[in-house]
């Protein structure tokens, strides 16, 4: 049973990977498109620092923590609820940055 999850976890994370480079080559996008790159690079930069592009496993790294946040397909098709997750994320690799500059 376990397999078959990770199985299908891997198949919707490489699904939203897709998906995020579709956006990233459109010559046109939508207001929303816009906004789901930008709350992904938001994450993107936290997790992995700034570059100019990020790897297909960098795009699946991120995607995979919404699954092992339990965003269900629907849930994870909405912007607010991907950005509430990696705000949330966010926050605790920030705060976990600051300690370890603080101690050492």
């Amino acid at each position: 049973m376990t397999m078959v999850s990770r199985t299908e976890s891997k198949a919707t994370t490489e699904a939203a990977n897709i998906e995020r480079q579709k956006r990233r080559q459109a010559e046109f996008v939508t207001d929303e498109q816009q906004r789901l790159l930008e709350i992904e690079d938001m994450r993107l930069v936290v997790k992995f620092g700034e570059k100019k592009r990020y790897s297909d496993q960098e795009c699946q790294a991120i995607y995979q923590e919404l699954v092992e946040a339990g965003l269900d397909d629907e849930a994870r098709r909405n912007p607010d609820a991907i950005e509430a997750v990696f705000k949330k994320l966010n926050a605790g690799d920030e705060a976990e940055t600051a300690r370890r500059d603080l101690c050492g």
